[in-house]
């Protein structure tokens, strides 16, 4: 189970997932979104295709990913976990996703971020869901519990 302690910050957060090749060749992208499976044991990250390339290919490579997500407090965690699957968004989750991201443009602009440098990266809609079924769970929020794995 994911601990209900991060529940928040999947709902609210912006991340990154990353992957590496068998090769350990290294790759990322930005995700714009989350949802938890009514099991909460499975994220479904939001991300944008065209800027997943090589993550996708490392997933079906060996299935291993780790994401980043956190909010602008710096509440983090971070997410290793096995691929499921790669699908197609559906209309909720891509309203889950405008939602977020619409927030996320506004508190960037409101600390001074030119507008629409934010919107360039983080004003296009997703257009595929990486879901993992996660495994472990660590703190990254700066202080003296950072580096923390949290029962899952």
């Amino acid at each position: 189970m994911i601990p209900e302690i991060t529940f928040e910050v999947i709902k609210e957060g912006f991340g990154h997932i990353g992957t590496a090749s068998n090769d350990k060749m290294p790759s990322h992208t930005d995700t714009l979104g989350a949802v938890i499976n009514d099991k909460k044991d499975s994220i479904t990250f939001f991300v944008r295709k065209s800027l997943a390339e090589q993550v996708l290919a490392n997933l079906e490579e060996n299935g291993k990913a780790t994401v980043f997500v956190g909010v602008v407090s710096h509440e983090a965690y971070q997410f290793k976990g096995e691929f499921v699957e790669a699908k197609t968004l559906s209309s909720e989750e891509q309203e889950v996703s405008e939602k977020n991201r619409n927030q996320f443009i506004e508190i960037m602009g409101g600390m001074g971020l030119p507008k629409p440098a934010v919107e360039r990266l983080f004003g296009v809609e997703p257009d595929i869901g990486i879901t993992l079924k996660i495994n472990d769970v660590f703190v990254q929020t700066p202080g003296p519990e950072a580096g923390k794995r949290l029962e899952t």
